[in-house]
């Protein structure tokens, strides 16, 4: 049977499920549970009381002069967090005004080749602050005092609160900086939040703050089904009834589409119910997008469908939140999630989600429960044939446990549910592999990982011959892409015969040591002088990572800006402490994670 997905509210819903529908009982149960949550819909959407006060008494300007297009907007999965803000589009350019939205003070600057980049938070009346990221530059007033401040602290960065004397105020309307493509940013645009000022909690900006027009509905493509051993999609609306072999839990690919953009951005409130006959209610869960909170927000990953999200980064949410999920989103006890139906038993899944301007989009799947299948015989893993150990751990306790001469420790915490942690090691003991992959480890677990012999480390040890001793120092567990590039490297500590690394994740790591020291190339072939007056390098390395940078023009300390996701390290001329038209001395040392250093020393004339 079709089972339709409408934006005309639940009763239209009903009817076209009762219109199209194939099984008399069926019918019944779809129109019970959308009988059910249709009061609850009602308000879903409205615009924040908050904004609306705050416009009233206050003065209000949208952060940009050109009309709002949105490549993000709040809540929507990102990495390992949700997104907090919303990602205004700057016409894929850098250099637009960035206004101040309201009345207020600078209470903090940022600078950092990561996360924000130049980001200025401004702390306006009626306890809110707006923050405006990934600036290119400030307004010149606060661009030479965040200056001065790296030059007192010889800082690579900042993060610091101007006081009250700077005199770093602003009206609504005023121009704080240009936009730009700073830190971690992927392209040009302008990240743009409200917070409670008391408690730094991003609040929606879509809830009434910023004036955005949006008539699409949200969108409900597909289904994942998890059993204890394995999961399946689903494509949404279904086909026919599902037919539940186990006891199972369920997530949903859920996301929003705004007005005049194609991207895919982050829903307002998700609910979904399973029902059986009789209106008795099997699993509720409901999230709703208002408010953030940045200390559990890497809790995200219990939120997502982590198998799922973690490989193709579609926006699947679980239907149910752990016991260990301590995100504020939710409107709804904790639940384990399981649903289970005996052989015959019928009930209906019903989902509906919103967007921040009220639009709502609906879907429901019948279910039925059915004999359970045959076991099938496990599948032979690639590694059997090596050594493995195997143990369980409990999310609210710490742990150690021994494997051969590898040792694993791990605080209260690591994971969200009880896990099975498995480890196949490679006879040579360079190579572990460690399970599962599929969950999101909320902390590392620490590994003891013995040091083999110069003879068994040599093929993948770079510098190592058989025979020679083990040298000590710039030992890194390494995560390579199946291209060969590299996923993530993390420094070992030697101690007693034995590395210590903190392994963030599952997978294969290798043992490999790095003594390529970083790469530093002047922009031009011959100078690193461009035509605005700015020195620039391309700075890079191969394994370990950069660590940190030291410019100096004349023996003196020189403020670098480094953008990590170009492989560039800038000397900005505005910061006037270079001669001019005269040779000076300029060097400039790279240093990587393990200590593996490069220095590039010449003779540079500033016209």
């Amino acid at each position: 049977m079709n089972v339709p997905r409408t934006v005309n509210g639940l009763k239209g819903l009903a009817f076209q499920a009762l219109v199209k529908a194939e099984n008399r009982n069926v019918l019944a149960f779809m129109f019970l549970a959308f009988s059910f949550l249709g009061g609850v819909s009602e308000t879903w959407g409205q615009e924040s009381r908050r904004a609306s006060t705050f416009k009233r008494d206050h003065a209000w300007v949208d952060p940009l002069t050109i009309p709002p297009l949105l490549s993000g907007n709040f809540g929507e999965l990102r990495g390992n967090h949700f997104h907090t803000g919303v990602d205004l589009k700057t016409e894929g350019r850098e250099g637009l005004p960035v206004l101040a939205a309201t009345d207020g003070r600078v209470a903090r600057v940022k600078m950092s080749p990561w996360g924000y980049g130049n980001a200025l938070y401004l702390e306006g009346p009626d306890g809110v602050t707006t923050v405006y990221a990934h600036l290119q530059r400030f307004a010149p007033n606060v661009q030479s005092w965040a200056v001065a401040r790296t030059y007192e602290a010889r800082s690579l960065g900042l993060d610091a609160s101007p006081p009250s004397s700077a005199g770093l105020r602003f009206q609504a309307g005023d121009t704080l900086g240009w936009s730009g493509n700073s830190g971690g940013s992927g392209g040009p645009h302008l990240h743009f939040e409200i917070r409670s000022t008391s408690n730094q909690h991003p609040l929606n900006p879509l809830d009434g703050w910023l004036s955005k027009v949006d008539t699409r509905p949200p969108v409900i493509p597909a289904l994942w089904v998890e059993s204890a051993t394995d999961w399946y999609r689903v494509s949404l609306p279904a086909s026919d009834t599902l037919s539940l072999t186990s006891k199972v839990r369920f997530s949903v690919e859920g996301y929003d589409v705004l007005d005049g953009a194609s991207n895919i951005c982050g829903l307002r409130t998700l609910e979904a119910k399973v029902m059986e006959e009789g209106t008795k209610v099997l699993l509720t869960h409901r999230a709703s997008w208002e408010e953030l909170d940045f200390g559990v927000n890497k809790d995200m990953n219990a939120h997502a469908f982590y198998p799922v999200w973690s490989t193709v980064r579609d926006q699947v949410h679980r239907l149910h939140r752990f016991p260990t999920n301590r995100l504020g989103i939710y409107e709804t006890p904790a639940s384990a999630g399981w649903v289970e139906l005996d052989a015959g038993q019928r009930a209906v899944l019903h989902i509906e989600a919103t967007d921040a301007a009220g639009n709502r989009s609906s879907v429901a799947v019948p279910l039925v429960g059915s004999p359970p299948e045959m076991p099938s015989d496990p599948l032979c893993n690639d590694l059997d044939a090596q050594d493995h150990g195997e143990w369980s751990v409990e999310p609210e306790l710490s742990g150690t446990h021994d494997f051969g001469e590898f040792g694993f420790a791990w605080r209260a915490g690591t994971f969200f549910e009880r896990e099975t942690v498995r480890v196949y090691v490679e006879p040579s003991g360079r190579k572990l592999r460690m399970l599962p992959t599929e969950v999101p480890y909320r902390k590392a677990i620490q590994v003891r990982w013995p040091v083999p012999s110069s003879a068994e480390m040599w093929e993948g040890a770079w510098s190592v011959l058989p025979g020679a001793s083990l040298p000590a120092d710039r030992w890194l567990s390494v995560q390579r892409e199946d291209d060969g590039e590299v996923g993530d490297a993390v420094v070992a500590e030697r101690k007693d015969g034995q590395w210590l690394v903190d392994l963030p994740r599952g997978g294969e790591w290798v043992m490999e040591r790095d003594t390529v020291p970083p790469r530093v190339l002047p922009y031009h072939s011959g100078t690193p002088l461009v035509a605005s007056g700015d020195a620039v390098w391309y700075v890079e390395d191969a394994l370990a990572g950069i660590e940190d940078v030291e410019l100096r023009i004349q023996g003196q300390w020189a403020r670098a800006v480094w953008d990590p996701k170009r492989n560039m390290l800038t000397y900005e001329a505005s910061d006037e402490i270079h001669p001019r038209g005269v040779p000076c001395p300029v060097s400039l040392t790279v240093t990587d994670e393990v200590g593996n250093t490069t220095t590039w020393e010449r003779s540079l004339t500033w016209p």
